[in-house]
């Protein structure tokens, strides 16, 4: 594995085109850097990175996935760290954790590499043998792998051997492959599969603890839980049978759900189509749909609070910040987009080359995230005299 110490960084503030309300001119989308990780073919039409950004646990360091492999970088000023190329491209988001980087090809090569200097951690890949787009997911003992089709796969964290394998049986034929990666929750870990179903996996072995339909195939022949599910911490109460955590999950046909984690149990429903994946902040569910609506869902009910349609063709994904009293990230095909969390309305609005399909992480007042044109962007929000808002 080849690694190169720093290279060059650009600051580049004159690429962002800023299309803002004119009553929200006192905060601005602006790059802070930028950093060229791939290049889309010449004649490449709308390509996509769908690899994603990791920032370490104390905020120093940003690893980014893209085409052509995992760089680590300086996330105050973009200085590259290392890298490390793969001959197959990544459409995973990364792992870091406990000193380890892990990162997965298309192809499903594994690796793991030093967090701080990019050396490798086995003695080779492990490989899959399957396709990978899905993001990865570790505990203290196994890296989880979400593989094509309807496959989780566990992974000693120290070897890269393979420790169990659950297969879903798949009986549909139209899917929508891979984008739901593997929710540890403890003794249990969390799935979607592309046939339609959540699983309940046992962490140690594999072994099918539970599983649901969430599917509606009178609406849409494309039933899949294509979205990584999210674990809500809630006390158990003895006389509550819906007390203690639960999941949301979401089928692209049967909406968004609320379950137990424990038994699977249904403990709301909320009726929508195509949903991106959740996501929970201060007792409500933000959503995107296919259709580039912005719903916000009561978490204890699933009642829908409220609706607004979104510009730019939205991505799906979302990343919260605590600035302006709640602000969405937004990646679309044109850029970047800041959305107030109250109301769904614009707040700034950054046009960038091929725009965004992967996941932004936001650190503070700032966000990180990989464009379609294998860029890697630090991206933060400004007052009018250009004073960092997280300042």
């Amino acid at each position: 594995m080849l690694r190169r110490k720093p290279g060059l960084t650009i600051a580049a503030h004159a690429l962002v085109v800023l299309l803002l309300p004119a009553a929200l001119h006192a905060q601005d989308l602006q790059v802070l850097w930028r950093a060229q990780m791939a290049t889309p073919a010449p004649m490449a039409w709308k390509p996509r990175e769908h690899g994603g950004v990791v920032v370490s646990p104390h905020g120093t360091w940003v690893y980014a996935a893209s085409a052509t492999g995992l760089r680590a970088y300086v996330a105050r000023t973009g200085e590259e760290l290392w890298a490390a190329p793969m001959t197959e491209r990544v459409d995973s988001r990364p792992v870091v954790d406990n000193g380890a980087a892990y990162a997965v090809t298309r192809a499903g090569a594994v690796y793991a590499l030093d967090a701080v200097d990019g050396h490798a951690l086995w003695p080779e890949p492990s490989r899959l043998q399957a396709a990978v787009q899905a993001p990865l997911a570790a505990d203290a003992q196994r890296l989880y792998v979400a593989a094509d089709p309807g496959a989780v796969v566990a992974l000693n964290r120290s070897t890269g051997k393979p420790e169990w394998r659950y297969n879903a049986e798949i009986t549909r034929e139209f899917l929508i492959e891979g984008q739901s990666g593997v929710l540890p929750g403890g003794s249990l870990v969390y799935a979607g599969m592309p046939g339609g179903k959540l699983v309940a996996l046992g962490a140690r072995d594999g072994g099918l603890t539970w599983q649901v339909d969430l599917s509606r195939p009178s609406r849409s022949p494309y039933a899949d839980v294509d979205t990584t599910p999210v674990l809500v911490k809630r006390p158990v109460q003895p006389d509550d049978p819906t007390s203690g955590d639960w999941l949301l999950a979401a089928s692209h046909s049967g909406g968004l759900f609320a379950l137990r984690a424990a038994d699977g149990h249904e403990v709301w429903h909320c009726d929508l189509e195509g949903m991106g994946p959740p996501l929970v902040h201060a007792g409500r569910v933000y959503v995107l749909a296919a259709t580039g609506t912005l719903y916000a869902v009561e978490l204890e009910t699933g009642k829908i609070l409220s609706h607004q349609k979104l510009p730019g063709n939205p991505s799906g994904h979302l990343a919260w910040s605590d600035l302006g009293g709640g602000t969405l990230w937004v990646p679309t095909e044109q850029g970047m987009d800041l959305v107030r969390a109250a109301n769904g309305m614009a707040v700034s609005r950054a046009l960038l080359e091929w725009g965004f399909t992967a996941v932004p992480q936001v650190l503070g007042d700032r966000a990180f995230a990989v464009s379609n044109g294998g860029i890697l962007y630090a991206l933060a929000m400004h007052d009018a005299q250009g004073v960092h808002l997280g300042q």
